[in-house]
């Protein structure tokens, strides 16, 4: 009996240990499960687009010496600010010195002489209307003594012969009257001489314009800076590329001299791929940041955009590449023509976006859905989505600001309508 009984015991224990852990099973299973929670909330949502740049000045131009010489002053160096029109250096050239002293004398002589040509044709007018004035009076006073001899005539106060002389002289003094009038009327037609002006006139232009191209010349031996900006490089000697030029250097037409840069900031530019210009926009805002510079950003915007594709510079790409231009908001002091510098162009810019974690969303097919957690409980709720970045989604529809979701889908997936409890996060955005 008492063996009987310690079996009865034994059984009864085992049978309490089974249900107890069938207990103990079963109310493990409904333990809630833990994830990742945060509250969906409005905030600055952005795409970027990762290129590499140049920095570089604005502009950039190549100074040249237009006229042959010898170097004769050299006014700055590179890392010189100028304004423009500065004097940058001068060419001695003594031959463009004569040429110029010369035409100038030439064209001052021909101007003199325009002057005496149109004192000439005065003079010629005048000298005209006062030969045809002498012969009037001559003619006049010939008729009066004709006319005074002719009555002495009839009172045979005088001879015959002497009428018949005067008669003569009357008749030249009206030749030389008609002749001076004719002479006059030929001035007026001729232009008293006029033709010595017009002649003089023509001489001075041409020297004026033969002065003028020797005086461009003269002052092509002043090399000025075509804008305001920063010396970038003087020219070397043509021997010696580490010696920049010196006084008394010659130099050929054309011959580069200075590298002259805007001083006006720095821009970078940047070779987008062609696939992906379609999103790029004059006026989206960049950071720039670089290896050269590091721990710094700097703000700029999309300034021009090239209107040619060209083919890369990577000789192993088939790909066409867009030059696209940053203008930069602030120009460091730091920064210096030819850096290297990454570019995020921000081709989407929303300040203000309603998004959810991309580790938040699940799919059904095309479906797309999360979890909202209310009352402990996780829901799952169809969304509409729009564009997404790297760590977030757009959301258009589905959930409101305020929503508690479980921003990371666990492994197994949930079931809808499972129990949930937060982890333990420092940030309160994590608690529902």
């Amino acid at each position: 009996m008492k063996r009987t009984r310690n079996v009865i015991i034994l059984v009864a224990a085992l049978a309490a240990v089974v249900v107890f852990a069938l207990f103990s099973s079963h109310r493990g299973g409904d333990a809630p499960a833990q994830v990742k929670m945060q509250h969906v909330r409005y905030q600055a949502f952005t795409v970027k687009l990762p290129e590499n740049g140049v920095v570089q000045r604005p502009a950039t131009v190549t100074v040249p010496t237009l006229v042959a010489g010898n170097i004769g002053t050299i006014y700055v160096k590179a890392g010189d600010r100028v304004s423009a029109g500065e004097v940058l250096a001068t060419i001695d050239n003594p031959t463009l010195e004569y040429n110029a002293a010369g035409a100038k004398a030439d064209y001052t002589n021909s101007v003199a002489n325009v002057a005496t040509a149109r004192v000439d044709e005065r003079n010629a007018k005048v000298q005209y209307q006062g030969q045809v004035e002498t012969q009037r009076s001559a003619l006049a006073e010939a008729r009066r003594i004709y006319n005074a001899d002719a009555q002495l005539l009839k009172q045979r106060a005088i001879a015959r012969t002497t009428v018949d002389a005067d008669k003569a002289k009357l008749d030249q003094a009206q030749v030389a009257y008609d002749q001076a009038l004719e002479q006059l009327k030929l001035g007026a037609v001729s232009g008293y001489g006029v033709n010595s002006v017009q002649a003089a006139q023509a001489a001075a232009e041409k020297a004026q314009i033969v002065n003028s191209q020797n005086q461009q010349q003269l002052a092509l031996t002043r090399i000025t800076a075509p804008f305001a900006g920063v010396v970038q490089t003087v020219a070397a000697q043509a021997n010696d590329p580490l010696r920049a030029l010196e006084p008394g250097d010659p130099v050929t037409a054309g011959q580069a001299l200075f590298t002259l840069a805007s001083g006006q900031g720095y821009i970078v530019k940047a070779q987008v791929d062609e696939q992906d210009i379609i999103n790029v926009k004059v006026g989206q805002r960049a950071n720039v940041t670089g290896q050269d510079f590091p721990g710094k950003t700097i703000t700029g915007h999309v300034a021009r955009i090239a209107p040619v594709a060209e083919k890369s510079t990577d000789a192993s790409s088939t790909a066409r590449q867009v030059v696209t231009t940053i203008a930069l908001d602030t120009s460091p002091d730091f920064l210096r023509d030819g850096m290297s510098a990454d570019i995020d162009i921000l081709t989407t810019d929303i300040p203000h976006a309603l998004t959810v974690p991309n580790a938040a969303v699940g799919k059904d097919g095309k479906t797309s859905y999360v979890f909202v957690v209310k009352n402990g409980v996780a829901k799952k709720r169809t969304v509409k989505l729009g564009q997404a970045n790297d760590s977030v989604t757009l959301v258009d529809a589905g959930v409101v600001p305020g929503d508690a979701i479980v921003a990371s889908l666990p492994t197994p997936a949930l079931k809808d309508g499972a129990k949930v409890t937060p982890l333990p996060s420092a940030s309160p955005s994590t608690s529902p």
